[in-house]
Order: C-alpha cells, then sequence, then structure tokens
C-alpha cells in the first residue's frame, strides 16, 4: 500500500498520480463537488470553505474505502478516518490552518489530538500531512508550555508510541532534519521541515520505503515536497482485543446463566471460572 502526502499549492495537483497512490492527501485541494479532477479516483473525503480549497483524501483503490471518524469537524483542517477493505487503518489527515482562537498551528493540533486521543491507541494509525510546524520556529507552536511546546508535541505523540517515519529513518533529531519539506515562498535558502507522518507501531514494521520526494522533480509544481510511505499491512495482523475478566458475574451477563438449583449454583460457577481460568494459563505455556 502506498500513502501520499502533499501540498499542491492549488494546483498542479495531478502531479500527485505519477506517485500511483493508494490513498493520497492532498492540502489545497479543490472542493470535487464543483471541480471535476483531470484523474479518477474511487473513494473521496473533503473538507474546507464551500466552494474553495481545502483539505482531501481520496482513495485510487476499491480496495480501501474511507469513513469519517467525526461528523463535526472543527480542527482546520484534522480530519479523523477510518480506512477499511484491504487493511483497515486509522488515518488522521492533516493540514493546519490559523483560526481564532488558538495561537498557534502547533496549539491547534496539540488540542486537536487531545480530543481525538481515542483514535490514537490502535495497531494501526497513521497521522500525516502539513502541520505546518517546525522546531527551529517557536512562533509555529507558540501557547504550548513556551519555548518547550514542540516537546510536548512530540510527547503527546510518543505517549500513543506513535513514530515520526522521517526521524526513525533518518535518525536525525528534531529541528536538525537535513531535508526540507517546503521552501518558502518557494526560496531555496528558506527551507523548513513541516510535514510530518507518524505512525504506529503495527504500520512502522511493515513500511518497505519512506521517502521525501527529490527538489529536482518537484520544486516546480510547488513548494512543498510530497511524503510518501509505502508499507505492507497484512489484514489477519488484526488490532489486539482485551480479555475480558472471566468472573462469575461476567459469565452470568454474557451467558445469560441463571443461578438457581435446576441450572447452576454459584459453587459450580465458581468452579467453571477456575477452569477457563486454568485452560488460558496453560495456552499460554
Amino acid at each position: 500500500m502506498k500513502i501520499i502526502s502533499w501540498n499542491c499549492n492549488r494546483n498542479k495537483y495531478e502531479k500527485i498520480t505519477d506517485l500511483s497512490p493508494d490513498i493520497a492527501v492532498i492540502q489545497e485541494y479543490p472542493d470535487p463537488s464543483i471541480f471535476k479532477a483531470a484523474f479518477e479516483y474511487d473513494d473521496v473525503i473533503w473538507f474546507g470553505k464551500e466552494k474553495g480549497i481545502g483539505l482531501g483524501i481520496l482513495s485510487f483503490s476499491k480496495d480501501y474505502k474511507l469513513t469519517l471518524l467525526e461528523t463535526d469537524i472543527k480542527y482546520e483542517w484534522i480530519v479523523p478516518i477510518k480506512v477499511t477493505g484491504k487493511a483497515d487503518f486509522t488515518l488522521i489527515a492533516v493540514w493546519t490552518k490559523r483560526i481564532p482562537g488558538y495561537a498557534s498551528y502547533g496549539k491547534l493540533l496539540y488540542t486537536a489530538l487531545e480530543e481525538y486521543e481515542s483514535y490514537l491507541s490502535g495497531r494501526r494509525v497513521v497521522i500525516i500531512g502539513d502541520f505546518n510546524i517546525d522546531k527551529k520556529l517557536p512562533r509555529s507552536y507558540s501557547g504550548i508550555q513556551g519555548s518547550l511546546g514542540f516537546d510536548r508535541i512530540i510527547d503527546l505523540f510518543a505517549k500513543y508510541e506513535l513514530e515520526s517515519c522521517y526521524h526513525y529513518f533518518s535518525k536525525e533529531e528534531f529541528g536538525a532534519e537535513s531535508r526540507a519539506t517546503y521552501h518558502h515562498h518557494g526560496k531555496r535558502e528558506n527551507p523548513f521541515h513541516i510535514e510530518y507522518c507518524f505512525v504506529s507501531a503495527g504500520i512502522l514494521q511493515g513500511i518497505q520505503k519512506f521517502y521525501i520526494g527529490e527538489e529536482s522533480e518537484w520544486a516546480g509544481f510547488s513548494s512543498h515536497f510530497p511524503l510518501v510511505i509505502e508499507c505492507d499491512i497484512e489484514q489477519n495482523d488484526i488490532e489486539p482485543v482485551a480479555k475480558k475478566e472471566i468472573t462469575i458475574e461476567n459469565l452470568k451477563t454474557d451467558y445469560d446463566l441463571l443461578i438457581d438449583n435446576e441450572v447452576a449454583t454459584e459453587q459450580e460457577i465458581d468452579e467453571a471460572v477456575k477452569y477457563i481460568r486454568a485452560l488460558r494459563i496453560m495456552k499460554n505455556l
């Protein structure tokens, strides 16, 4: 599976098809309800200003269907999506925007992720997009514990065991990236690393390739360069389900066991509990 994120700068978005993505997260993508794209896709979710420019999440494969996890997207634009099909995982597509009430892009992202924390703890999670934050730019994450704001954002990802693909493979520190994802105003002398892809262990272990699009190929199309992640996710690598503790009350509730002299006594069910616990222990030996 190939997932791509690219801020197309409002034009040249057709270029994304050169990478043959299964799923693409495209920032500055026009409203598809009024605009017919020059390419075909199988599914799309879009958020933005009415009849304007926004964040598009597109599936180019019938193997992957997109479903919104939140009906009210109040953070522009941080969108949680359930991807189902050949592989199931949670995708949070990002394009942070300046909106009233938030001191910075980083503050908006931090607030949204705190609210969406129930989506962050699965084995298969991808958070990808244009975060608009760089550790070298304190103003991009102001409003979160002063100069420690960037670290607090990274700590939040770490809390849910989410790794930055770029930093995991490059072994570089945040704020010391050798590769830019964006040239401010398209100028090489203004490089920044503001696009990120964070993934859970269930995704990370299946990554075959991760890279940033080469400047020589993409600079003529946008001031941003795409993030590309190629991974193999086994569908049978199912999300772990916590085992419910076997108790008398659970047996009563889950199996509608009647407690009376004709069906079962409390003592008999207590013996059943001990038996089931013993079987679990034996299976784990």
